[in-house]
């Protein structure tokens, strides 16, 4: 008997829809608005997603600036020389929207860099927004987020009273994922990588991992039928990478995200929409 394959959430087609609306969007603005984005260290995955936003930036026609430093390029770069940056970033009228690559190294304080950023310019949504702060109001729904959420209503599954389960280490993703799934009409249970989380993931309907270590979940901890979520990606040597979830997932699970393919594009194309978006507000568009 073959064994069951579970449908996979194509997030190449899903991003391919959203830069084909936004490449006319712009063009119709005629105006390219502008996206920098800072890597601080030389984390593998991190160089990737930074190649594949400019690639895609690039395309949709807007205009990427790149900046890098504590690892190979600038390694004694100090937190003061980063906030000094976006402080300029900031300022920047052709920037707008800013995005600081995670995760950043251990030596640097996260939540100090990100709040640096402009609210009206934090396209990648991490800070804590007060719309009275914003132009005209506008919330960004950080893009992983919307990536994700866009995943699960493309499987046409009904969610609403679903319970899912998010495992995370990070409350940067998870407090906003499971807002956001709330909205939507799901039970949201968070918890992290700890001894026994086994358990708990297999009883979800949903299950979104995003921890960066290989295959943590396999197929002995999801429920069958799951809609499942990898928005892992982690460096396996060269230019490879692979997911939280180990593939064989797909033997018990209704729906998944593969890596690479899927919210990883998908995140890419959501970062470059809010950016457009941010820039219409700026704009006074």
């Amino acid at each position: 008997m073959a064994k069951k394959t579970a449908k996979i959430i194509d997030g190449k087609k899903l991003a391919e829809d959203t830069l084909i609306t936004l490449m006319s969007d712009i063009k119709a603005l005629g105006r390219h608005p502008g996206l920098a984005a800072i890597l601080i260290g030389d984390d593998e995955p991190s160089k990737l997603y930074i190649k594949n936003k400019r690639k895609a930036a690039e395309r949709v026609g807007i205009n990427f600036y790149d900046y890098r430093c504590g690892g190979e390029t600038l390694p004694n770069v100090t937190q003061e020389e980063i906030l000094a940056a976006i402080d300029f970033l900031n300022k920047d009228p052709e920037v707008n929207g800013i995005i600081v690559q995670l995760p950043i190294p251990e030596k640097f304080d996260t939540k100090t860099i990100i709040n640096r950023i402009d609210p009206s310019k934090d396209v990648d949504g991490f800070q804590p927004q007060d719309p009275s702060l914003l132009s005209e109001k506008i919330v960004i729904t950080p893009p992983l987020i919307g990536a994700v959420t866009q995943a699960l209503t493309s499987t046409g599954e009904p969610l609403m009273g679903k319970h899912a389960v998010i495992v995370s280490k990070n409350p940067i993703f998870s407090q906003p994922m499971g807002a956001a799934l709330e909205k939507l009409g799901i039970k949201v249970e968070t918890i992290t990588p700890d001894t026994g989380f086994d358990k708990i993931t297999k009883k979800a309907d949903i299950l979104i991992v995003i921890v960066g270590k290989v295959g943590i979940v396999n197929k002995s901890m999801v429920k069958p039928g799951a809609i499942v979520i990898d928005v892992g990606t982690n460096s396996i040597g060269g230019d490879q990478f692979a997911g939280d979830v180990d593939p064989e997932v797909a033997e018990v699970a209704g729906w998944l995200t593969p890596v690479p393919g899927g919210i990883g594009p998908l995140t890419v194309a959501m970062l470059l929409k809010s950016t457009y978006e941010l820039s219409l507000k700026q704009y006074g568009a």
